[in-house]
């Protein structure tokens, strides 16, 4: 989770940042196991060539988030229609490929028209427009002081790690009090990005931490 310039861990190795350089983000995704649902998500919104989008940064979820999503679904399900229903992977692909309540382009919140490096993202974060229409992201690129996030007293200069808010109205960031990290719950949903700047062919993948929900589903406070 920690973003250096030579390297990147993944799966409790490091790896060399440009190791899927000449690979799509699409068939980096393909590639890992952890992304194998994910991949059957886009594959059923039909999302591939949009994943593969030239100078695009797309924040990937792991299968575990989907699972979330899957179990606050049924949850639901249970609640209000029948308690033993139960909605599956087949239920949510069904609704991405049959667009219903407008969901097939729901994925194209976690991707920007923009490669973010290290270069371009700050500490107090800046809002891009997601490729979902009518959806804004808040990317920050920032100072940490949290030993579980990788600092020590042992370096001169804190780790900097990225996090990723979707966003449920505007946020005003020209004051000083506005930060990405004061990001106000009734306004968005931050995720600290697990493993960040993994270059592909046409991009960038950050992936997010695991805990978090497809969709960010049931996270909005009105």
């Amino acid at each position: 989770m920690i973003a250096c310039k030579k390297n990147y861990i993944i799966g409790g190795k490091v790896e060399d940042v440009n190791k899927y350089a000449n690979m799509t983000s699409y068939d980096v995704l393909n590639s890992l196991p952890q992304f194998d649902t994910l991949v059957q998500v886009i594959d059923a919104a039909g999302l591939k060539d949009k994943i593969n989008q030239d100078n695009s940064t797309f924040f990937a979820i792991s299968n575990g988030s989907i699972f979330n999503y899957l179990q606050l679904r049924t949850l639901l399900l249970q609640s209000t229609v029948n308690q033993y229903a139960k909605f599956t992977l087949d239920s949510l692909k069904y609704y991405l490929q049959n667009n219903i309540n407008g969901t097939k382009d729901s994925l194209l919140m976690y991707q920007v028209a923009t490669t973010l490096t290290t270069s371009n993202l700050t500490n107090n974060g800046a809002q891009y427009p997601s490729e979902l229409i009518g959806d804004s992201v808040l990317v920050s690129y920032e100072t940490t002081l949290d030993p579980l996030l990788g600092y020590t007293t042992l370096v001169s200069t804190p780790p900097r790690v990225v996090y990723f808010a979707q966003l449920w109205k505007h946020y005003n960031l020209n004051s000083k009090d506005s930060t990405a990290a004061k990001l106000p719950s009734t306004t968005g949903v931050r995720t600290l990005v697990g493993t960040s700047f993994i270059k592909t062919k046409n991009g960038m993948i950050n992936v997010l931490r695991s805990g978090s929900t497809l969709f960010f589903y049931g996270t909005r406070i009105n």
